[in-house]
Order: structure tokens, then sequence, then C-alpha cells
């Protein structure tokens, strides 16, 4: 497998290869590129728009997916996220309303309980961030960094560490992922509940009054 980057981290394509068996082919392996034989699943990213290419057995399918706010364009179908407070997509339905995948997250964002309906694809889950799942990797992509959400924590250390510097630079949001996210993987944002916001400006606003009678 091979992932062909921008100089400042934007990833452009990948690349998988099979076996004459039709499996992946171990990471520790090389095979002819261009010989016409191999079979092999491309991914190009575009912008907002991932073109995924596929061979096996001689049949080559294309595939166009673009991305837009709040969901994705496929094959002219448009599917729509239903995302949580940090971004998480959690049910994704389809112009038709059929739901075609439910995803559940333990705090870290590790999934469980999934269900698909024909959806199994769409890899943009936890935070809204794509899921490597090849080669059993499953590694979220936050652009600076890979993040392991079995155990919390990014693959590599934070490049901006020094802003942080009582915190593990491998840390995920300071282990606050309930009311935190990090969208590139360099920074700490944390989320704000807009009721609970207004609530608190309207007993701020109450209390001054009653203060000012």
């Amino acid at each position: 497998m091979c992932y062909f980057f921008t100089a400042s981290g934007m990833k452009l394509k990948t690349e998988q290869r099979y076996d004459p068996n039709l499996n992946v082919m171990p990471m520790n392996t090389t095979s002819p590129v261009n010989d016409g034989l191999a079979d092999y699943k491309n991914t190009d990213y575009v912008g907002n728009i991932i073109y995924e290419t596929v061979k096996i057995e001689s049949s080559i399918t294309n595939k166009t997916r673009i991305l837009v706010d709040g969901g994705y364009i496929e094959n002219g179908v448009y599917h729509y996220y239903l995302a949580d407070h940090l971004g998480s997509n959690r049910v994704v339905i389809n112009a038709s309303g059929t739901i075609t995948q439910r995803n559940h997250y333990y705090p870290f964002g590790t999934a469980f309980a999934e269900k698909y309906d024909g959806g199994k694809n769409q890899k943009y889950k936890y935070n809204g961030k794509e899921l490597d799942d090849m080669h059993q990797l499953n590694l979220y992509d936050y652009s600076a960094r890979y993040y392991e959400s079995a155990v919390g924590r990014f693959t590599s250390v934070d490049p901006l560490a020094e802003k942080y510097y009582s915190i593990s630079p491998y840390a995920y949001v300071a282990n606050n992922p309930i009311n935190a996210v990090d969208p590139r993987g360099d920074s700490i944002w944390f989320t704000i509940d807009k009721d609970i916001l207004q609530l608190k400006l309207s007993i701020t606003q109450v209390v001054g009054l009653m203060s000012i009678g």
C-alpha cells in the first residue's frame, strides 16, 4: 500500500495491491505496478472529489464521490450525515430517506454496533474524519497526524507540542474527548452547547437587570 501527500500533509492518493488470490498484499512486499496484470484499488483525492478505480480480474470499475457540506454525492445520489456535537457522523441517509449507515462510538472514537445497508464504503466517521481500515490499521486521518482511537493517542508527536507542554504530545484533546475536538491533529477546540450558552446569557442578563433595579 502506498500513500501520496503534498508537502503540507494533504493526502493526494492511496494505492492498494492484491495478490492472485485477491488478498491484500502485505505492507512489506512489492508488486509490479505497470505490468497490466496486478489487481489494484486506487483512490485519488482532488479537492472535495474522491475518485476510486478498482481492477479485479481484468474488470475495471470507477466510482466518484463528491464531498459536500453535510454529506456526499455518489453515483448521482445524495447522502446526508446526521452528526453529533463533535462532528461525528452517527447516521447516513440517502435522498429517498433510507438509512444506509448507523455508527456508535466509545468516547475516544472506537466504533461499535455499526449497521450498514449499502453504506459500508462511507469512511468518514468519528469527528467526521476518514477511517483508514486497510490492513486493519483502523486509524483516523486528521491531516497533520493519524489517530488510533483504541488507545486514544495519535501515532506521532504533536507538531505544536510546545503549546501544550504539560500534556503528552501523543494525547488526544487533553484526554477530554466528550467536550473537545481536534480539527487537524494539531490543536484542541472545546465545544459549547448553544442552548446552554443561551441559558447562561439569559441568566446573566436577568441578574444584571436585577442589580440595576
